[in-house]
């Protein structure tokens, strides 16, 4: 085990996503090697110089999704615990209730007598049938910029 030299080149929006590249380069390319590639995946010490910087979109390209016929929702009550679920939580500290406010109240006394816990019960809108997707939107002519990395690596 020692500590050895390395440099290599990341691209990205920001230097982190740059160097988050590097690392996955480096861990594709040499492995996992418990912490000792003597890359940028296991380094002790790292610099970093911009090379070139990134270029950000002006405008956006929006491509809307064709929905076919109508969505169809649905009114569910959520009943949960306030202060988080019980040590091997197994989903029966939480139910659902898609008739009335009064039944998903109903429901949560009961639970709260047979967990001895505090429960809220809040209301959601699901989707049944229809696509969730309504569009895409991706910036356009934006370029990665690139950053050079070096330092010290153990391996």
């Amino acid at each position: 085990m020692g500590r050895q030299d390395f440099s290599c080149v990341g691209v990205g929006m920001t230097e982190a996503e740059a160097k988050e590249y590097a690392r996955k380069e480096a861990r594709d390319y040499s492995g996992h090697q418990e912490g000792y590639s003597g890359d940028i995946n296991s380094a002790t010490e790292c610099h970093s110089k911009m090379i070139s910087a990134p270029k950000f979109a002006k405008s956006c390209k929006v491509e809307k999704a064709v929905q076919k016929g109508a969505r169809q929702w649905e009114t569910v009550f959520v009943i949960e615990p306030i202060w988080g679920f019980s040590e091997g939580y197994n989903n029966k500290e939480r139910a659902e209730v898609k008739t009335t406010q009064g039944d998903a109240i109903k429901k949560a006394k009961e639970m709260s007598l047979k967990f001895n816990k505090t429960f809220s019960v809040h209301i959601e809108k699901r989707l049944v049938t229809g696509d969730n997707k309504i569009a895409e939107i991706t910036p356009k002519n934006s370029t990665a910029g690139k950053w050079k990395f070096w330092g010290l690596a153990r391996c």
